[in-house]
């Protein structure tokens, strides 16, 4: 097993890369913004490219980080489990966390700008591929960075633990979460983005709760589809 390294070279290991893989992916998003396609046709060329290119850079700069280093793949839960198992967990999670979305929404519609709130259940167009696209280039990607490398670096940096909903955790949870919605802000600045900190602790938490990235990945991923669906269904 390979010795674990300073804690100085782990805190400039991490902004360093940090920064990179965000600058990098503002970058593409903003090439990618110039070459979009008109709305409602689907995406070509170098825009339709962006979204892959975003998750092969969150996977790979780890791994090539983390291969030259301490290799700690297992330790830091980078390994994926039966969804099976992880199922009663996330679906308690989605019941906690959905529903008082749903239900504030339609309380509150004049929020959204919706004058006769109902919820008819709409697909939208290409739903299989957006389904898969958040599954694939934005769950997987995102959590593999952010829940597994930055995560486990964040522990590593911050020893100190404290148990938190039956898990022992630490401030890296909260860095991790505050460094994902900075990174969500960044790509698209609008102040609602810094809300996926919220979010993000729960992500954590998963990942913590079942030492796996598996259940953070099929949460996130769901959490993205549903929300989609219930725009769709409600007319946002």
């Amino acid at each position: 097993m390979n010795n674990l390294p300073t804690k100085k070279y782990l805190i400039t290991e991490v902004i360093t890369l940090y920064l990179i893989q965000t600058v990098i992916i503002a970058l593409l998003s903003l090439f990618g913004s110039s070459f979009s396609s008109p709305e409602g046709s689907s995406p070509e060329g170098f825009s339709g490219l962006v979204p892959a290119l975003a998750g092969i850079i969150f996977i790979i700069l780890p791994v090539i980080i983390m291969d030259k280093t301490d290799k700690p793949y297992n330790r830091y839960f980078l390994k994926f489990s039966n969804p099976l198992k992880d199922l009663p967990v996330i679906t308690v999670s989605a019941i906690v966390t959905w529903m008082p979305i749903i239900i504030f929404v339609l309380m509150f519609p004049a929020i959204w700008n919706i004058s006769n709130p109902s919820f008819k259940l709409v697909w939208p167009l290409n739903y299989t591929q957006i389904a898969a696209t958040h599954i694939l280039i934005v769950a997987l990607p995102e959590e593999f960075f952010y829940r597994g490398y930055l995560l486990g670096r964040l522990d590593d940096i911050f020893t100190t633990r404290k148990r938190i909903l039956g898990v022992s955790t630490g401030a890296g949870l909260f860095i991790s979460s505050a460094l994902f919605a900075i990174g969500h802000f960044i790509i698209v600045p609008n102040p609602s983005r810094l809300l996926v900190f919220f979010p993000s602790l729960l992500f954590g938490w998963l990942r913590y709760r079942q030492k796996t990235i598996t259940a953070p990945v099929i949460y996130h991923a769901g959490s993205n589809i549903f929300m989609d669906l219930f725009r769709a269904s409600i007319g946002l």
